[in-house]
C-alpha cells in the first residue's frame, strides 16, 4: 500500500508541476511527461478501498485545492473556476486514439455474411427490438475506449468486433453477471480470467470487473485463438463462447471446415449457434451504421476528478446528475468510470470520484444540498441497507468448494477456501459443517 501511495503522490505531483509551471520560448527545453489517466485512476480507486490510505490521499489532494472550496465558486457555480481547481488533464492528458472505427474497411468482403440468413435475423433483432441495446452499449464504449482498445489495437483485433463481443455480451456494461458466473464487460469465465492473468480482487471487486484487467486478458485469449485460426472469427466466436477445447475438437473433426458447414454448425452448443451471428451482425452495424438507418453519435467522453463535498454515492450522484444531455442518465457510465467502487457504497466527503466533465458544472451547482438529494439519500440508504460482510452457509452432502462458489455467484472458491482455512488443491469439506461466505 505504501507503494502505492507513493506512486500516486508522485504522479500527482509530476501532473500538478507541469501545469503550474508556466511554458518558456526556449526550444531546448524538455516536455514533461503527460499524466496517464488510467493509471492515477487505477491507483486512486485502489487507494481509496483501503482504509489506511484513502484519509492520506484524500489529505493530499485537498492541499492543492484553494482553502475554502465552495466560495470560490460563487452563486454561479462559475465552471472556469472550478477547472483550475481539478484540472482535466489530470484524466485526459494522454493523446487522444482517432475516433474513427471501420473507415478504411472493405465491405465487399462481408457479402457471405449478408446473404447468411442466421446474420439476416440477427440484424433484424438488432434494427428492432435490440436496438436500445445497441445504441448504449455504444455510448457506454466511447466512455471506455480509452481504457481497453489498446489492447486489442496492439494485436490487430477489428474494433467493430469487438464491439459487437461487447454489445451481445455485456452491454458494455462494466458489472455484467451471467447465471452461469461468467462477470465482467466481457463475461470471462473464473478459470478463463485466472489462466489469463485477470486474478485477485482491484477495489470492492473481482479484477474481471475492472475494464483494464479484463480487457488485458481478453485480448490476451483472442491473440491465443488468432494464432490458431487468424482472421476466421467465426471460429474465434465459437471457442470464446463455448471453449476453446470444444472447438479445437470440432475443428480437427471436421478437418477445419467452415464453421457454418451444417454438420459442423450443427455440432455447436445452441447458444453459441445463436452468439456467432448476433455478434457478426452487431459487428456489420458497426462498422456501416448508416446503411443500417441506425445513428450512432459521438460523445464527448473526456472525465474529471471531483472531491465530494458532502458524503454521497454513486446513486445519489446519478439521481442528481439526472438526464442531463443524456438520454440514458447517467448511472452507468459513473458505474463503468468507477469500476472499483460499488453502487451501495457510502463515498465519504472529500473522497474522490471520477465524473464526466460536462457533468463538473451540474454538481457544482445542485449536487450538494437541495431536497432531491435529500431524497436520494433516502431513497439509497433505503436500496442499499447496510448487510453482514459475510453470511454463513451449512455445507450440504455432495456439496464441493466450486459448485458453492457458483451458487452465490459473487465469489470465488479461492476466496471461500482463504477464508475458511481450507487447503488446496483437495479442498476437502465436510457435510453439517458451516462456511462463512463473503456477501455480494
Amino acid at each position: 500500500m505504501r507503494k502505492i501511495i507513493v506512486l500516486l503522490v508522485a504522479v500527482l505531483f509530476v501532473g500538478c508541476q507541469s501545469l503550474q509551471i508556466p511554458k518558456k520560448t526556449s526550444q531546448t527545453e524538455p516536455t514533461p511527461e503527460p499524466v496517464n489517466p488510467e493509471q492515477l485512476t487505477m491507483a486512486i480507486n485502489q487507494c481509496l478501498a483501503s482504509e489506511d490510505c484513502a484519509p492520506e490521499i484524500n489529505a493530499y489532494l485537498a492541499s492543492l485545492q484553494p482553502q475554502e472550496v465552495t466560495d470560490t465558486q460563487g452563486e454561479n457555480g462559475d465552471a472556469e473556476t472550478a477547472e483550475e481547481e481539478l484540472p482535466e488533464e489530470h484524466i485526459n492528458g494522454e493523446a487522444e486514439i482517432d475516433p474513427a472505427i471501420g473507415v478504411a474497411h472493405d465491405y465487399s468482403t462481408h457479402q457471405p455474411l449478408l446473404n447468411n440468413p442466421r446474420v439476416q435475423a440477427a440484424l433484424n433483432e438488432w434494427l428492432t427490438w435490440k436496438r436500445p441495446k445497441l445504441v448504449e452499449a455504444w455510448v457506454n464504449y466511447q466512455f471506455l475506449r480509452k481504457r481497453i482498445w489498446p489492447y486489442f489495437q496492439n494485436i490487430q483485433f477489428p474494433e467493430p468486433l469487438l464491439l459487437g463481443i461487447i454489445t451481445q455480451e455485456s452491454g458494455g456494461r462494466v458489472h455484467s453477471m451471467s447465471s452461469a458466473g461468467a462477470s465482467g464487460l466481457f463475461q470471462l469465465m473464473p478459470a478463463t480470467a485466472s489462466r489469463f492473468g485477470v486474478k485477485g480482487t482491484i477495489g470492492d471487486y473481482d479484477a474481471r470487473y475492472h475494464p483494464e484487467s479484463a480487457a488485458k486478458g481478453t485480448a490476451n485469449y483472442l491473440k491465443e485463438q488468432q494464432g490458431l485460426y487468424g482472421d476466421d472469427y467465426p471460429k474465434i466466436l465459437a471457442a470464446y463462447n463455448s471453449g476453446e477445447n470444444r472447438i479445437r475438437r470440432l475443428n480437427k473433426k471436421y478437418n477445419n471446415q467452415d464453421v457454418w458447414t451444417p454438420s459442423f454448425y450443427n455440432e455447436l452448443p445452441s447458444q453459441t449457434r445463436d452468439y456467432i451471428p448476433k455478434v457478426l451482425a452487431a459487428m456489420l452495424i458497426f462498422e456501416n451504421p448508416e446503411k443500417y438507418n441506425v445513428d450512432l453519435q459521438t460523445v464527448d467522453t473526456s472525465s474529471t476528478l471531483i472531491q465530494v463535498i458532502a458524503e454521497t454515492s454513486l446513486s445519489e450522484l446519478a439521481v442528481c446528475f439526472g438526464q442531463y444531455d443524456n438520454n440514458y442518465g447517467w448511472y452507468r457510465i459513473l458505474r463503468n468510470l468507477n469500476a472499483s467502487v460499488k453502487a451501495k457504497r457510502n463515498i465519504k466527503a472529500n473522497s474522490v470520484v471520477v465524473i464526466p466533465n460536462i457533468l463538473k458544472p451540474v454538481y457544482d451547482q445542485q449536487c450538494h444540498t437541495s431536497e432531491l438529494q435529500k431524497l436520494a439519500k433516502k431513497m439509497h440508504a433505503s436500496d442499499f441497507p447496510e448487510r453482514p460482510r459475510y453470511i454463513s452457509y451449512t455445507i450440504k452432502a455432495g456439496d464441493n468448494i466450486g459448485g458453492i462458489a457458483r451458487k452465490f455467484k459473487c465469489t470465488t472458491k479461492q476466496q471461500i477456501a482463504s477464508l475458511n482455512k481450507i487447503k488446496a488443491p483437495r479442498y476437502l469439506i465436510r457435510a453439517g459443517k458451516k462456511l462463512k461466505i463473503p456477501q455480494c
